[in-house]
């Protein structure tokens, strides 16, 4: 339910317990999918924007991409770099402002809806005009978020959105969600991690926005994209304001 990168804060990003059970939390490959077959098998310079755990560069990698992965959060870059295939990958705790200078890449990716960390015009906008800068010309950035239209949060509730994990190192772990508040474009949830072992409670408390596409797509030709396509699934369907699920984003320099 939460996104793959964050504010450095949020104990989801810093505390060992939750960083290591993150991706069983957060299982499946059908954006990763969709993402790889757009990006194609041609060797590219890619930049994975919130790596996270680095799942998906790891991937990149291994299909034979010239892969950079960059989180703000030292935690999850740490634990990213010591999974399987990592020594392919540069890795780098930063953010998009602290990225060494180097050559323009091919592809920008951000996955996981972290773009919903960017909570304000000026991030939003600061973002997507950084992406640009460090795109080449005719490249791609590719990214998600959550259409607004649906709501998707009214189901993240203790009822709708529990679910349970087993971690060889903590055991079964069981987590839900609660909706603390919706102020505008801006929703405010916990998330409860039970360690069934230890009997311990952990909670995360998230902030997303929900940008409309009519207005996402106004900022993304603001920041001097020259196109952008637009899909509703990741089955490649186009997007539909009231019932896509998905806002996925194709924008190229």
């Amino acid at each position: 339910m939460t996104s793959r990168a964050a504010p450095t804060g949020e104990a989801l990003y810093t505390d060992p317990r939750l960083v290591a059970i993150y991706d069983l939390f957060n299982a499946g490959d059908r954006d990763f999918a969709f993402y790889a077959s757009v990006i194609g098998a041609a060797r590219q310079r890619i930049l994975d924007l919130g790596c996270g755990t680095g799942t998906f560069a790891r991937r990149l990698a291994a299909a034979g991409h010239d892969v950079v992965a960059i989180d703000p959060a030292p935690a999850m870059v740490d634990y990213a770099r010591r999974q399987p295939g990592a020594s392919a990958v540069r890795w780098i705790a930063c953010d998009l402002v602290g990225l060494p200078p180097g050559a323009p890449f091919d592809a920008v990716v951000m996955t996981g809806h972290a773009f919903q960390c960017l909570l304000t015009d000026d991030e939003i906008d600061a973002t997507l005009h950084g992406v640009r800068h460090v795109l080449a010309d005719g490249g791609r950035f590719l990214f998600d978020t959550r259409n607004p239209c649906v709501a998707p949060w009214r189901a993240w509730t203790p009822e709708h959105s529990a679910c349970s994990v087993e971690s060889r190192e903590f055991g079964g772990v069981d987590l839900h969600h609660a909706v603390r508040a919706v102020d505008g474009a801006i929703v405010t949830f916990d998330t409860y991690y039970r360690f069934r072992r230890d009997d311990m409670l952990l909670k995360n408390t998230s902030r997303l926005r929900f940008i409309a596409q009519p207005e996402l797509q106004a900022r993304v030709a603001a920041a001097g994209f020259a196109s952008a396509d637009w899909c509703g699934d990741w089955q490649h369907a186009p997007f539909d304001d009231v019932t896509s699920a998905e806002i996925v984003a194709i924008c190229r320099a």
